[in-house]
């Protein structure tokens, strides 16, 4: 049953279940192998927060979704899922987690009386309650049509770090693999996915260094879906939510497209002022005050110091003057007042002659710290990125623990070209590094391009963030432990496809692609996990995404393996024409080349000098080398549109060839 209205269920139950407690003995658990929740009654008390409440309501549904509301023996009692400290005291003091744990240190216990089974999903804090009952729905496994948990589930816990944050940042791509195009309702299903792996800082860039003032409709329309984004995550998951900005960087018309969603950037339109010019500091605040008016209910503001917005040769002082003048508008404007955060983000130093250079790099960044420090009376958080030198400075200033360590790049570059990574290893040594535990730290953060394409790596690094001994795992693991949340009635397949895409055999990478497209053809991702249920815009954009990837990833190893040794004309022609057919189909899914040309990171991944090295091997004169690429062309003419074929294609490893 729905935990809307649940006030009326607690009052009922309360006595029921306390007698239950001091009446007959618990039983054993040992004397049960599983707690079937089919039909369960979930009692919460109607005091809790309301992120408590839609956690449980997140759980009900899971489990009516998994189970399509059957029940798995006639004649038992459903079972009890107590939730919340308040509840579980009164019933039973013994079940609340350790006090140590602290304010997000969380219990699953399940205890069986009077042949009926409790199951106690509680924290001593609100934010630990939510904690278990997102460890909770990941505990639960179907066995045939029962939703079960082993009836000797005692586990307690509490997360690795106490921030735990997600920044998007990327290009826009097509629907929906960038995050630039996504409606409200995909925005919040990614916030869903985000609390269920326990993230609990959202990092939020409205751009709006892409809208003029005064606002158009359509951009303030956007800004007030992005504060109801904010009110989404704080009230529904409890999250505190911050949102970017760039220091100086201004937008002077809407570069002809309506639609923020669809605008483009970096335009010469979307300029870096001089905060230095009195009417380009004005023309700063104004549009940050613009964006503070209508975001009034964000938890934090956080400013990056350069890429995007910079200003060669401009002294620290200009640069602490904007924080100062911002300060100053988030305390008129904010809900929060004082004390909604104001961020400083180290990234490429403010007013470096060169941006993007590390000469000299630690030195400026330390200058600008303690600028920031003295500027704003410490009245400021961080987040340090992407060097290693940041952090040290950070702690040694005095400042580690308002620091959030955001190793950038470590989930997925950017940019990048967009295809899922599986880097398990490199994010583990990540994490066994010295940053990472680097004591009273605030926080760490990772950050995604293509949100619906790393699930790998962000599953992994998410995990770890919540449970510090998961980055023990091994890789195989891992992508198990994912496939389960995605599709748990084809983890092996999902799991192994995800593998797949580092192996070299084309034979078994053609196989998982032919029985992954199998299963979507005829409809079988039927039970989705606790993280597929939240998929958009289908729930079979994962799988799909795979699929072309494999056949990409497979074309790939055949062109390289057919290649390296003498191969015919007719061999050469087909291999190309496989890999190149593989390859546009999958980019024209996801525009990388839309956005940035064709003659732009062209054949990316692909050893193009090795290939054409291979190639001249086979191809033993100028002609054979242009009969091949002719044929090539001819063939994927007819499937593609010329100029692609030509642009990203042929024209590249002619070029590579000599011809």
């Amino acid at each position: 049953m729905s935990t809307r209205g649940i006030g009326y269920v607690a009052i009922l139950l309360l006595g029921s279940l306390a007698m239950s407690a001091l009446g007959e003995p618990a039983v054993a658990a040992e004397s049960f192998e599983k707690v079937i929740l089919n039909g369960a009654t979930i009692v919460v008390d109607p005091d809790e927060p309301s992120y408590v409440r839609f956690a449980a309501d997140e759980l009900t549904a899971y489990l009516k979704e998994s189970t399509s509301g059957n029940v798995a023996t006639e004649g038992s009692s459903p079972a009890r899922i107590v939730v919340g400290a308040k509840m579980v005291g009164e019933v039973d003091p013994q079940a609340l987690p350790e006090a140590k744990l602290g304010l997000e240190g969380y219990r699953l216990k399940c205890v069986i009386r009077d042949g009926v089974a409790q199951v106690f999903v509680t924290g001593r804090e609100p934010r630990g309650t939510k904690a278990a009952l997102a460890a909770l729905m990941k505990a639960v496994r179907i066995d045939g049509r029962a939703a079960v948990v082993p009836a000797s589930l005692d586990v307690q816990g509490k997360p690795a770090f106490a921030r735990r944050g997600m920044h998007l940042n990327g290009w826009p791509l097509n629907y929906p693999y960038s995050f630039r195009n996504w409606r409200e309702e995909d925005w919040q299903r990614y916030v869903d996915l985000l609390s269920c792996q326990g993230v609990n800082l959202f990092y939020l860039w409205p751009f709006m260094e892409i809208m003029p003032v005064p606002l158009s409709s359509e951009d303030r329309a956007y800004l007030e879906e992005s504060r109801r984004l904010v009110e989404y995550a704080q009230k529904k998951h409890g999250m505190e939510v911050w949102i970017m900005q760039c220091t100086n960087r201004v937008a002077r018309d809407r570069c002809g497209v309506a639609d923020p969603r669809l605008r483009p950037y970096w335009r010469p339109s979307q300029v870096d002022l001089n905060p230095g010019k009195p009417e380009d500091l004005r023309a700063i605040l104004e549009s940050r005050e613009t964006m503070y008016r209508i975001l009034d209910n964000v938890d934090g503001v956080c400013n990056i110091d350069s890429d995007p917005g910079f200003f060669p040769g401009s002294p620290m002082s200009d640069y602490v003057k904007v924080l100062q003048e911002c300060r100053t508008l988030l305390d008129r404007y904010n809900l929060h007042g004082k004390q909604a955060k104001l961020v400083h983000w180290m990234l490429w130093g403010w007013g470096r002659a060169e941006k993007i250079q590390r000469e000299g790099l630690a030195e400026h960044e330390l200058a600008e710290l303690r600028a920031v420090k003295q500027g704003l009376s410490e009245r400021f958080w961080l987040i340090s990125g992407q060097f290693p030198e940041y952090l040290p400075m950070c702690r040694d200033e005095g400042l580690i623990s308002r620091t959030i360590h955001l190793p950038y790049g470590a989930i997925e570059g950017e940019p990048a070209y967009p295809q899922t990574q599986v880097r398990i290893d490199p994010i583990r040594a990540m994490f066994d590094g010295p940053d990472a535990q680097m004591p009273e730290l605030a926080g760490i953060m990772g950050n995604v391009q293509t949100p619906l394409l790393q699930f790998p790596n962000w599953f992994f690094f998410t995990s770890v963030m919540s449970d510090f001994d998961y980055r023990k795992r091994s890789e195989s693991e891992v992508l198990l432990d994912l496939a389960e949340c995605l599709y748990p009635e084809h983890k092996e397949l999902i799991a192994d496809s995800f593998s797949a895409l580092k192996a070299s055999d084309p034979g078994r990478i053609e196989s998982l692609a032919g029985r992954l497209e199998d299963v979507l053809r005829k409809g079988g991702l039927k039970r989705l996990g606790v993280l597929g249920r939240k998929l958009f815009p289908d729930p079979g954009i994962v799988a799909t995404s795979l699929c072309l990837q494999l056949r990409l990833r497979a074309a790939h190893q055949r062109l390289m393996g057919g290649t390296a040794t003498a191969a015919t004309k007719e061999e050469c022609a087909r291999l190309l024409g496989d890999y190149f057919d593989a390859y546009i189909a999958w980019d024209l899914a996801h525009g990388w080349h839309k956005l940035w040309g064709w003659d732009t990171w062209p054949l990316p991944d692909l050893p193009v000098a090795t290939l054409a090295e291979n190639l001249r091997k086979s191809l033993h004169n100028g002609e054979d080398v242009d009969a091949c690429l002719d044929a090539v062309a001819r063939r994927l003419s007819g499937k593609h549109d010329a100029a692609i074929v030509q642009g990203g294609c042929i024209t590249p490893l002619r070029s590579a060839l000599g011809r």
